[in-house]
């Protein structure tokens, strides 16, 4: 790779910041063989011009045969191949259409490349875990095994991911809780931070239940009851986190109280049911 990056720098027009992720990234930390696959991010909008413009001056250009489903989710911003079929696949500051670039994973991340024009810098382990968690392919989850036994701090795993879906109103911990289950079962691995994520997640999901239903006119403990198989407790709990949020307003002027959306604050999250995983 430092080949193809030395050539990517002469071609470049002006510096430019990237930061590789996935197999290449693997690779810089010794925990995967040299990938043809090259992912990578980069920040503003003329970083990514100015990127695939001194690619294709190189000769790169998009594949002609199909890359596949599996990678086509990836949803690149940019895809681009070189004679030798090494692919670039570039996204301009979301990754896969589902996580951003955040302060976190640029300050996570350690130099790999700084010569004239290109300075490139690898994610960090756990942010390489992260994206991958979100991901449908197997090899992915082969991927997350070997990173997670190469050694990474889970808590910031856990606390990019909670970051994430704060910024987004996804609800981002419920992917990485199913594939901390899958890890766990298929490969044998034990996340230190699968039961807080997952209880994290099915109280967001929970949560963004009640806020549907509220939206639809459902509006009192009683009636939010009636509709699930959660104790009235664990309804209350919610609606509570939901208040002290400001996402939910009550009207306390009768007997039962009632409550409705908060100024518009809520936006819909993954649309999931009620699942409640035993832990």
């Amino acid at each position: 790779m430092g080949n193809e990056l030395q050539k990517l720098d002469a071609a470049l027009r002006r510096k430019i910041r990237i930061f590789v992720s996935g197999g290449a990234a693997m690779a810089f930390y010794g925990l995967k063989e040299a990938t043809k696959d090259i992912d990578v991010v980069v920040e503003e909008r003329s970083e990514f011009r100015t990127l695939v413009s001194a690619l294709r001056s190189l000769g790169c250009k998009h594949p002609k045969v199909s890359v596949g489903v599996a990678y086509a989710q990836t949803r690149a911003n940019a895809i681009l191949e070189n004679a030798d079929g090494l692919r670039w696949d570039i996204f301009e500051r979301v990754i896969a259409r589902k996580l951003s670039l955040s302060r976190g994973m640029i300050d996570r991340s350690r130099i790999l490349y700084d010569k004239r024009r290109l300075h490139v810098r690898s994610l960090s382990k756990e942010d390489i875990f992260l994206l991958k968690s979100m991901t449908d392919r197997d090899l992915d989850l082969e991927d997350m095994r070997i990173v997670a036994e190469s050694g990474i701090d889970w808590n910031q795993v856990k606390m990019e991911c909670q970051m994430q879906a704060s910024r987004t109103g996804r609800i981002w911990e419920d992917a990485l809780c199913e594939k901390l289950i899958e890890l766990r079962e298929r490969m044998k691995i034990v996340a230190p931070i699968e039961k807080s994520i997952c209880r994290i997640a099915d109280q967001r999901i929970l949560e963004d239940w009640i806020m549907r239903k509220v939206g639809a006119g459902i509006n009192t403990v009683k009636d939010l009851v009636r509709e699930t198989a959660e104790p009235e407790s664990v309804i209350r709990g919610a609606i509570s986190r939901l208040i002290r949020r400001g996402d939910l307003a009550v009207d306390r002027r009768k007997k039962m109280y009632r409550f409705r959306l908060a100024e518009c604050r809520w936006a819909p999250g993954s649309g999931h049911g009620l699942p409640r995983r035993n832990l």
